[in-house]
Formats: C-alpha cells, structure tokens, sequence
C-alpha cells in the first residue's frame, strides 16, 4: 500500500512521461524535411535520387557530402501521393524526366534560379498543382512537363523559354490565358490541348512551328491572337492561319455564330473548329482538304464535336474529308458533298446524331478503311438516314457506308455543253428517266426563278436555247423534273 506522497511521485513522473513524449513526438514532426529526400554522388556533383517516401513539405538541400545537388533524377519523386509543398534550391539545374509524377497532393513548387531545364512529363498528374514558380533561365518546357495539371491556374512563361514541348500544359482544366514571349520559336502538337478554362492566348513574333491540335478542345478560348510582326502567323478576328493565309489553322473555340473561310484558304487543319459553337460554315471552292489526313494516328477531327453546327456549304474543290472531320456534329441534319470529293476518311460523320440526309452530286468517294479505326463512317447518324445520288453518276450500289441509297432523277447538263448559240445562250440537256419532263428556269439573281421551257424527252438528249439571253445584263439557269 502506498502512501500519499508516493502517489503524487508517480502521478507527476507519469505526467513527465507523457509530457516528454508529447515534445519527442512535436520534434519528430518538426524535423526536417530533407531527411525524406535520398542523394547520390555522381563525378563532382551530387542529385536526388529516388525517395518513394517523402511526404509533406521538403526543402531539397543545395549541397550533399561537400558537393553541390545539381538535379532531381528520373522519377525521383514519383507517386509520392502525401507530398505537398516542394523548395528547390539555385544549385540544381535540371529535373528529369517524371521526376514528380503522380504527386497528388502537390500544390505549390518553387524552382531555384538556376534551372534551365524542365524534363518530359516532370510534373505529369499532380492534380493539386496550383502553382509553379519558373525563373527566367528556364529554355525549355519538356514534352507533357505540366500534362494533366488540372488545378493549375496560371503560368508565367519567362522570356528564356524558347519550346514548349507537345502536351506540355494538356488538360489543364483550371489554366485561364497565357502569354507566349517573342523568345518561343515552337509549340508542340496538343501544347494546350483540352485546357477547358482557356479563354486567352496571345503568340509573340518568334514562333514558326506549331504543332497539330495546340489548342485542341480549348472550349472557352475567345481571344486568339498573333503579333503583328510575326513571319509565319497571322491572326484573324480569332482564326490562327499561316501567313499566306492558305491554311486555317484554328479558330477560336467559344466564337459563336456563323463564319465564311476565306477564299485563297487550301486546306482546313485537323481540330481546327473542333468542339466549338459555330452554328454554320461556308467552305470555298478554293479549299481541297478537310483535317489532316484521312487515318488515325494523325490529328484528325477538323469539325468534331462541334455540336451546334446544323449547316454546311462545302466548296467544289474539296476533294478529301478527313478522318473524323464532322464527327459528333449533333446537330447537323443534312450535307451536301460535292462532285469534287473523291475520298471520305473513316468515321467521318460518326455520331452526327440528327444527320439523316447526305446527298452526293457526283460519283461515290472512295470510303477510305482505317486499320485502326475501321469503317464507321456514317455510324450513330439518325434514324432513316440515307445517301441521295444522281443518275447518271456512278460506283453506287443499295448501300454506301452503312445507308441505304436513293437516286435522284434530276436532269444533267452535259459536260461541255453550255455556251453561246446561234439562237442565244444553251446547252444540251441529259435525261435520266424515259418520257421524262423537263423544267428549264432562269432568274437574274439567283433568288426569283420562272420556267422558261419545258420539254418532255423520249430517252434521248435535247438542245435548249435561250433568244432571251440577249436582252438580260445577267441571267442565270436551272433544270429539273417537273
């Protein structure tokens, strides 16, 4: 039995204990965090090897051994899910490849002055990434360096950079504009793809390459712009082309309404109205391609996914529609395709849900089959859908690419024939039926017409002259059935 005062020892030696463990426990927490990071020598420098264990903040040191901690190694870093807040010091120089991928929880990086180099996919998937402090000796940002970086709100581009790499800021959800400097001489393909928050990109005058889809996706993006100065790019009213303005590059994704291509414009590149809200387009007759190649494996999609878009006027010259080029254009009902076209590349109008009605004014386009991808041209289109061709043309069989065909009866003017006759203007009428009546009108603008001659052919083809033609400054012509 003890007594009293032994009581009070052991209570107060218990409450030391407790208290002295409670202080081990707040130094053990306090400790520094660059016990958590591993180094290795290698020559005359030291880097930071690989610590699948670090959590929390860290403070990478300057020095390991008596030398200086030149780089972060390949993956040094990666997976580590609790890490937070990383300081590293003006002594390194380099972070290698995915040497912080995967860390989750990581929310703010400040670099040292002396980094020049940002390695491939460095930061790839921290997810929490609010911000990253670049010094201005930073020359490169590696190929998919911030990829996935879906926090990330705003990023200083230093006027030492000279590339970004491909996928370098992909589906940073949260990155609002960017400021690309004069120092930049390449964007890589899909840069600042899919970077849904974008709404402002101005380009300097230095850059002269940019890959394919650099702002693929970028579905708030409404000012898109390029110094004046620069010698391979020029912006319009948000549309990206090269200098000569033969190639549309991008368009700005957000511009709403309806837009006219340029006459003098060739070819439109892959994703450059992807996902916007255009309602309308008018391809000239000068462009001859529609995306970027007719296979996967290439960018693609030149109107995919532009789900406002109900109407398309496409050019005469067109000869090829890309791989993807309309795909999940939902509110498209109906297309046009000219004679001109000679290939369709493989889902070219997959999923255009309300598109029922694609007539073809010449012979069939070759369906181009993708090894990748398939076929699936015309798959998911609307109920009923059908191709519509003309008599007369060929290479039509019951079913072109998965929809049943239906031919048009209308009359043909042949080839060659139109001009000035004797008697007036003419030209020599090919019907496709027997007995079949025909309907000549003319109008002066193209808006008012009125049937001048009807005739009904026996199988044979037909001279129609116009005596009129000489008493109309302009007139214009039309046949079809009656």
């Amino acid at each position: 039995m003890c007594t009293n005062k032994q009581a009070a020892v052991r209570g107060f030696k218990a409450r030391a204990l407790v208290a002295g463990l409670l202080t081990l426990a707040c130094l053990l927490v306090a400790a520094p965090a660059t016990a958590q990071v591993n180094y290795a020598v290698s020559g005359n420098t030291a880097y930071v090897a690989k610590s699948s264990g670090a959590f929390g903040d860290i403070v990478i040191a300057s020095t390991y051994s008596g030398y200086p901690v030149t780089s972060i190694a390949i993956d040094a870093f990666a997976s580590c899910y609790f890490l937070t807040n990383v300081t590293i010091p003006n002594s390194v120089t380099s972070i290698g490849y995915l040497a912080f991928y995967n860390c989750i929880s990581l929310t703010n990086v400040t670099l040292g002055n002396s980094v020049t180099n940002l390695g491939p996919s460095a930061f790839v998937n921290c997810g929490s990434l609010v911000s990253v402090n670049i010094p201005d000796g930073v020359t490169s940002f590696g190929d998919g360096v911030f990829s996935n970086c879906r926090s990330l709100t705003g990023v200083t581009i230093p006027d030492s950079v000279t590339s970004i790499g491909s996928l370098a800021f992909y589906d940073c959800r949260s990155l609002t504009s960017v400021a690309i400097p004069d120092s930049v001489t390449s964007i890589g393909g899909s840069a600042f793809s899919r970077s849904s928050s974008l709404t402002s990109v101005t380009i300097g005058n230095g850059v002269t390459n940019i890959g394919h889809g650099a702002f693929f996706g970028c579905t708030s993006l409404t000012n898109l712009s390029v110094d004046a100065a620069n010698p391979a790019y020029i912006s319009l009213d948000g549309v990206l082309f090269d200098k000569a303005q033969t190639t549309l590059i991008t368009r700005a994704a957000a511009r709403t309404g309806s837009y006219v291509i340029p006459g003098g414009v060739r070819s439109i590149e892959g994703g450059a109205f992807a996902y916007g809200r255009l309602t309308s387009v008018t391809i000239p007759d000068s462009v001859s391609r529609i995306g970027t190649s007719l296979y996967s494996g290439t960018f693609g999609g030149a109107f995919a996914g532009c789900s406002n878009l109900t109407n398309v006027i496409i050019g005469n010259g067109v000869t090829n529609i890309g791989y993807t080029a309309f795909f999940g254009c939902t509110s498209l009902t109906r297309v046009t395709i000219p004679a001109s076209v000679t290939n369709i590349g493989s889902s070219a109008f997959y999923g255009c849900s309300s598109l029922t009605n694609c007539t073809f004014l010449g012979n069939a386009p070759q369906l181009i089959f993708d090894m990748e991808a398939g076929g699936a041209w015309f798959a998911w289109v609307g109920a009923g859908a059908r191709a519509y061709y003309y008599c007369g043309t060929t290479g039509w069989g019951a079913n072109y690419g998965g929809l049943p065909t239906v031919t048009l009866f209308a009359p043909r003017i042949a080839t060659g024939s139109a001009g000035v006759k004797p008697g007036g203007f003419g030209f020599t009428l090919l019907p496709c039926l027997t007995n079949q009546t025909i309907v000549v009108e003319a109008s002066a603008n193209l808006v008012n017409w009125q049937p001048i001659w009807t005739n009904t052919l026996s199988g044979a083809s037909a001279d129609f002259v116009d005596p009129e033609w000489f008493h109309h400054p302009m007139r214009f012509y039309r046949a079809r059935s009656n």
